[in-house]
């Protein structure tokens, strides 16, 4: 486990605004804090960049929690950039949850406020340091990723297994700061468990007998599904803001027309057309497959296990899956 305690300091420089906003909170809140809950009932305040952190954090903080989370619905976690609000929320938390190298804006903000206690979820989903990292291998859509790859994608959640791994630890942590609600985080943290090993098993079921196991994507945010059930990833760009080369689009549109592929899948969050022009060229057609980087008015389902499903379904028709 990889638990960072911190004491207040003064903020590096990551920008004026930033800046500012964590030395307000500073002189607000004094300099070095204990961690955990106070005697008089004071629910922990946790806040988390992204959705699937969110989840967790909700899942097994129950109403002994408060969850902030950074990301608003239907924006893009990878863009995000922090208000000043936000970097007085991270100063005040009790905890801050954290992938570093996901999302650099609150990179800088835990560096610049100086939150009490900061958790880095790396070595827990079984990934190596994301920072400074560029994801290789644009263009070559015979590629699959290997051992180190899947190390360096960010998008561990869509890898049940690896989202209970974090659950666990998220568990002993909430535990720590909070003694007294250890056996409540614990049992939340087991129901969770549950549900996730359900959802491992629904996915190795539904997808053990596919007509097609090469997975065409909008973007290389799927390595980790792909690899627990036996696919390949096969994506049109490296982001979902990147356009792909003319070589990768036209390298992409022959790999669908020489493996028969049926469906290009697509995301809430990213702009389809490149998908819809590979589709019409090859006779494919497109589906949603949701990351679950984010929730939206539009999505499939309204919690992380909803999704996941949603996604279940999607796979089971797109690969043309039997039972």
């Amino acid at each position: 486990m990889i638990l960072m305690i911190v004491c207040r300091a003064h903020p590096t420089r990551v920008g004026l605004a930033i800046a500012g906003a964590a030395a307000g909170a500073v002189l607000a809140l004094g300099g070095c804090t204990s961690t955990g809950s106070d005697a008089g009932g004071h629910r922990l305040s946790v806040v988390t960049g992204f959705y699937a952190t969110q989840y967790l954090a909700e899942q097994i903080g129950g109403s002994q929690v408060q969850v902030i989370s950074l990301t608003p619905p239907g924006a893009e976690p990878h863009d995000l950039e922090l208000t000043s609000r936000q970097v007085v929320q991270i100063a005040k938390s009790d905890l801050t949850i954290t992938l570093p190298g996901f999302q650099p804006a609150v990179d800088d903000g835990i560096r610049a406020a100086m939150p009490r206690t900061v958790l880095d979820i790396t070595t827990a989903a079984g990934l190596h340091p994301l920072t400074g990292h560029t994801h290789d291998g644009g263009g070559d859509v015979e590629h699959a990723e290997t051992a180190e790859e899947l190390e360096v994608d960010p998008h561990f959640w869509l890898d049940p297994e690896r989202m209970a791994a974090v659950s666990r630890e998220l568990v002993d942590t909430l535990s720590r700061l909070d003694p007294a609600g250890a056996e409540d985080f614990r049992r939340r943290g087991h129901a969770l468990d549950t549900t996730l090993a359900t959802l491992t098993q629904n996915y190795v079921d539904g997808l053990a007998h596919c007509a097609n196991t090469d997975l065409v994507t909008g973007h290389a945010a799927y390595g980790h599904l792909a690899a627990f059930v036996g696919f390949t990833q096969h994506p049109v760009a490296l982001n979902p803001d990147a356009e792909p080369s003319p070589a990768t689009l036209a390298a992409i549109t022959t790999f669908v027309r020489e493996h028969h592929t049926r469906v290009i899948y697509t995301e809430p969050l990213a702009s389809p057309k490149v998908a819809e022009v590979i589709a019409a060229e090859t006779g494919a057609r497109t589906a949603v497959l949701d990351p679950i980087e984010g929730l939206t008015d539009a999505s499939a389902a309204r919690d992380y296990p909803g999704l996941m499903r949603a996604n279940l379904t999607t796979l089971i028709s797109g690969q043309e899956c039997t039972p």
